[in-house]
């Protein structure tokens, strides 16, 4: 979808004033789409799905769009992060925290791929775009999924705050997660083992970690005893815990995970990579080495003149775009 400011910049010639009707008609069409959206009830709203960390920018959408105010809190089920709610409190509302629930899912990136292949999920807001597994299974159904970035996201390197190293290379953190380096000495720390921690294979992370950083290196795994650990289960806070609890440990996590959603609920610090520390600028800006985007995606053969797929244009949009920046993400615009 080409954005509607586009417009206001085409002022002149007669190709130019083609162009501008073109997309002035698309920006009507956007908002008669927010319009129907707007106040939508329940009942007509998709069955949406998403990833943990994508999981605040789908329900924030999801409330103004149904007309639920909402609040940031503490996640009382975890005590780890901080989770946009609904806040019923004081209001009037059709449907109860569980009938959204029902609704909307919060499978993890894999599963949410999987939901909308098989049809339990109409649009999903995911940490990353389809992986190649995913795609051989919608192949193998049939499906074919449409996908785009939606906004501004990073992987970033974690260590307990005790650890006075706070800065590592692009190469030395691969060399860390290759076996090549093993002790925090090599990297200016202390004399002790590095203890690298990785995520499930299927997690969004591990994804991002495979090929933002990796690039096509093998990852030591720990099948010929060596020092790897690997996080058992699919919890995001999963690094946090570990790392809060070992000095010499090291993980990676989504920026917005981070920043956003445990903020000062758990004890660790960011690492500067490459002497650029990850902030909203230095992503913006593509100037930190591991940016990466989170995506939106809807079956290729959803009907246009759905609510799913009039959900998943909007999204694209600038009213669309000024949600995502609320939720703490860095909306592509």
């Amino acid at each position: 979808m080409i954005p509607c400011k586009i417009a206001n910049r085409l002022t002149s010639g007669l190709v130019a004033g083609v162009v501008v009707c073109i997309l002035l008609s698309a920006c009507g069409k956007a908002d008669e789409d927010y319009k129907m959206l707007s106040g939508i009830s329940l009942e007509e709203w998709p069955l949406t799905d998403c990833s943990t960390s994508t999981r605040p920018v789908r329900d924030l959408v999801a409330y103004k769009l149904l007309g639920v105010p909402y609040k940031w809190e503490v996640d009382w089920m975890s005590g780890t992060t901080y989770i946009i709610q609904p806040n019923f409190f004081g209001t009037e509302s059709s449907f109860s925290y569980n009938d959204y629930l029902a609704k909307n899912l919060c499978s993890g990136t894999h599963d949410a791929y999987m939901n909308l292949i098989e049809g339990k999920s109409d649009v999903i807001i995911a940490s990353r775009d389809i992986s190649r597994n995913e795609k051989a299974s919608a192949a193998e159904s049939g499906v074919e999924l449409e996908t785009a970035p939606l906004a501004i996201d990073a992987l970033v390197f974690i260590v307990n705050p005790k650890n006075p190293v706070k800065n590592l290379t692009s190469d030395q953190v691969r060399k860390i997660y290759t076996g090549e380096i093993t002790n925090w000495k090599e990297v200016g720390g202390v004399d002790h083992a590095i203890t690298p921690y990785i995520r499930d294979a299927d997690s969004g992370s591990q994804e991002k970690m495979e090929t933002l950083v990796m690039n096509g290196l093998i990852m030591i795994d720990g099948a010929e005893g060596t020092y790897m650990h690997e996080i058992i289960g699919s919890q995001m806070a999963s690094p946090y815990l570990q790392i809060e609890a070992d000095e010499h440990g090291i993980g990676y996590t989504p920026f917005f995970y981070c920043t956003a959603m445990v903020r000062d609920l758990m004890r660790v610090d960011m690492l500067s990579i490459d002497g650029v520390k990850p902030s909203k600028e230095t992503l913006r800006n593509n100037k930190y080495p591991f940016v990466s985007s989170i995506y939106a995606a809807v079956r290729k053969t959803e009907d246009h003149k759905s609510t799913a797929y009039k959900l998943y244009q909007f999204l694209f949009t600038k009213k669309g775009a000024d949600m995502i920046d609320e939720s703490g993400y860095i909306a592509i615009r």
